[in-house]
């Protein structure tokens, strides 16, 4: 047989056939996938782990077209494969930067979305996050759905940190945005890249605009350069409004049983400290004869920043009731201030070296003994608290709305000892720094307090 014989067999025979009749199953296989999407919806690709050294392998996901996916993994396997290394090195950039500023901790339940989001997971669980999962939906039209979907099949704050990369790639940013926003929880933190970075600032705050008129429940909190990408970080917020709600009160709290019929003459909150605020409060000894109680209790927490001011009188100026009936304890960490206080009749010092915090670090120079009374290190500030108001019979509570004592607030809603507390003087403005340490507004903080039967007032002390 010459070797034109063997070619026309080759070209126009059983060969030939066989090669084409391959070629057209493999064309078949790849557009079946996005025509299946198309006429019944994309359906998303959910995965806990990822076991595999380039990151393409996903085990333990639910795809309702996995018979095809098994038929083309050779193929797109080996396709994903070469990404695979770029989103490991931008998901460890990530999360390092996140780590440098204290946005991210290893004990988070973090989700990666889109696509790449199964080498994130990778890069995630290697770093040492434990739960850390991802979901994958190709942004198709769906007839199903009647509209471009983008939807998260998570339950509503379902997760701590959610990150993509997946903004420029989606039909429609907006639903992207806003599902990562929903499944995130109040205070998590949500990071995409996005576009192409520059170090001109205007650069990064045009990147990021898009993201933040998007947002509803969030605000952006960063924004930098990654590899080529605007890195765009945003923070959910607290929700305040409803937040000392959640907790159970007993169905005794004294304070509660006792203060709620005089919780509609509370004076009304306001924005902006008015003139003479003092004379408009409504303090509750004008309902009650608090008086004739045998054990008052005043304590004032976070002491030290009020008294080393033009203050005239470390009490309530207008309180209607003698601050010589009272047991007067002042919590605070600066002794320095403290000192002239301390030997007065009637007057406790407690040093609260937590209060300390950022007030601490930006004196350096002033010498505090950091423990002036021999204190455990172990001291337990709350236990003190349960210990000083439970055989109390009317307790007054001043504090500042700072990191620090908002926490403790909380803690003592988680533990009903809040239901000692008669009548509490909360001083919060409306600086930054005060919405940053609560996670919410001022007003969304005293709004809370009181739908939870706290008998609070706004402090606008100086």
């Amino acid at each position: 047989m010459d070797l034109k014989t063997l070619k026309f067999k080759i070209l126009h025979g059983s060969l030939a056939r066989r090669v084409l009749l391959r070629s057209f199953m493999i064309v078949s296989a790849l557009s079946i996938v996005p025509l299946l999407q198309i006429l019944f919806g994309s359906d998303p690709v959910m995965f806990n782990t990822v076991y595999s050294n380039d990151c393409t392998v996903i085990s333990g996901y639910s795809n309702p077209y996995i018979f095809l996916d098994r038929l083309m993994y050779p193929i797109l396997g080996s396709i994903e494969s070469k990404h695979c290394k770029e989103n490991v090195n931008l998901t460890v950039n990530v999360v390092g930067e996140l780590m440098g500023m204290k946005m991210l901790s290893y004990d988070v339940k973090a989700l990666c979305v889109g696509e790449g989001s199964a080498s994130s997971v990778y890069a995630l669980r290697e770093l040492g996050f434990e739960y850390a999962c991802g979901v994958y939906r190709h942004p198709f039209f769906s007839l199903k759905h009647k509209k471009f979907v983008y939807e998260l099949d998570y339950e509503d704050k379902s997760f701590d940190f959610v990150f993509s990369r997946d903004l420029d790639k989606v039909s429609v940013p907006a639903l992207l945005v806003l599902e990562i926003e929903r499944v995130l929880r109040p205070g998590g933190i949500g990071a995409m890249l996005v576009g192409i970075s520059s170090s001109s600032p205007n650069s990064l705050i045009r990147s990021a605009t898009p993201v933040s008129s998007i947002l509803k429940t969030s605000r952006i909190v960063h924004v930098g350069h990654v590899h080529g990408f605007t890195l765009v970080v945003f923070q959910k917020r607290m929700e305040t409004v409803s937040y000392f709600e959640q907790f159970q009160l007993p169905a005794d709290c004294q304070s509660h049983t006792n203060n709620k019929p005089f919780m509609e003459f509370l004076e009304p909150l306001v924005e902006q400290k008015p003139m003479g605020f003092e004379k408009k409060i409504t303090y509750l000894p004008k309902f009650i004869n608090a008086a004739s109680k045998k054990r008052l209790v005043y304590i004032d927490v976070g002491a030290g920043e009020h008294l080393n001011s033009s203050a005239k009188s470390w009490f309530l100026p207008s309180y209607p009731v003698d601050r010589k009936a009272f047991n007067v304890y002042f919590v605070d960490h600066n002794t320095s201030v403290m000192l002239s206080y301390v030997k007065r009749p009637g007057i406790t010092f407690v040093y609260h070296p937590d209060l300390a915090g950022s007030k601490a670090k930006a004196n350096p120079d002033t010498y505090q003994d950091p423990n002036p009374y021999g204190e455990d290190d172990g001291f337990d500030f709350l236990l003190w608290f349960k210990e000083t108001v439970h055989f109390a019979d009317f307790v007054v509570l001043k504090m500042n709305a700072g990191e620090v004592e908002l926490k403790f607030l909380t803690e003592l809603f988680k533990s009903g000892t809040i239901c000692f507390v008669d009548e509490l003087f909360l001083r919060c403005s409306n600086r930054a720094d005060a919405k940053d340490a609560s996670g919410g507004s001022c007003m969304d903080i005293f709004k809370s307090l009181r739908s939870s039967g706290v008998f609070v007032h706004q402090w606008w002390e100086d």
